[in-house]
């Protein structure tokens, strides 16, 4: 095998190993904007979890104010029916 001939086996080699790594690098800023895309969503759907479990605890607390005030108002019937048949618990 010729010098030249070593030499543009060498450079073919070369032109390929560039292409590659064009390839490599594109797909690397592909992946890159793939990431920076899902840390949005992920930061949106933290805000959102947030959001939902605020609501959550206002519902609870609502919810739980009338099962008490419920529940009074059952205690109250209950003595009161208690006191008309005459048991006392």
């Amino acid at each position: 095998m010729t010098d030249t001939a070593k030499l543009d086996l060498i450079l073919e080699k070369i032109s390929g190993l560039d292409t590659k790594v064009t390839d490599l690098d594109t797909k690397v800023t592909n992946l890159d904007a793939k990431v920076t895309g899902l840390d949005t969503r992920m930061t949106a759907l933290e805000q959102q979890q947030i959001k939902d479990v605020t609501d959550l605890k206002a519902m609870f607390a609502f919810i739980y104010d009338e099962v008490e005030r419920v529940h009074g108002i059952l205690l109250k019937r209950t003595d009161k029916l208690a006191d008309k048949v005459g048991i006392r618990f």
